[in-house]
């Protein structure tokens, strides 16, 4: 007879189930990979040191990226490496340049599927703050992405869905806020 796996086995491997997709929000959110990649390992380290209770009362996934967030918000990391790294000129510049509170909505409601309520319980706002901010979003991309394709990364785990793309980005049905 097979052994089942405890309540805590199971839980952190829903948490690795979520890891790719926290990485690629992460990578877009910096516009590095090194940058994402290192706020993941910040929420891995604090998962491991404080458990998982940490993730609150809620869904992993979501409790997840809202402690992804506490982090991020808490202070950005200084990485010698990313000096070095090229800027590539494509539309996920243009994401750069929303101000984070956009960015941070946007990617995770459009990217990562999260309704807007879950999206403003991830950032701790108010709903119509995050709706605010999304249409927000949307009208910068509207206004300055004339074409193209919002490519953020080689890895297939690191891109927009297939279905939508950056039509799903500026579309009414989407929504997104950055910090």
């Amino acid at each position: 007879m097979p052994a089942h796996p405890t309540a805590r086995e199971a839980s952190t491997d829903l948490i690795f189930r979520h890891l790719p997709y926290l990485r690629r929000y992460g990578r877009a959110l910096t516009g590095r990979a090194a940058s994402g990649d290192a706020y993941v390992r910040m929420v891995l380290e604090t998962l491991a040191q404080d458990g998982l209770d940490v993730l609150g009362p809620t869904v992993e996934r979501v409790g997840l990226f809202r402690l992804f967030h506490r982090i991020y918000a808490g202070g950005h990391l200084e990485l010698e490496d990313e000096s070095q790294a090229p800027e590539r000129m494509d539309p996920g510049a243009l994401l750069r340049t929303l101000p984070c509170e956009r960015r941070e909505a946007l990617l995770l409601t459009t990217v990562e599927g999260f309704s807007a309520g879950e999206t403003a319980w991830i950032l701790g706002l108010p709903l119509d703050v995050v709706e605010s901010q999304i249409q927000l979003a949307r009208r910068t991309f509207r206004d300055r992405l004339r074409s193209g394709v919002l490519m953020l990364e080689d890895d297939m785990n690191i891109r927009l869905p297939a279905t939508g793309g950056v039509d799903a980005m500026v579309s009414p049905a989407a929504h997104a806020q950055c910090h």
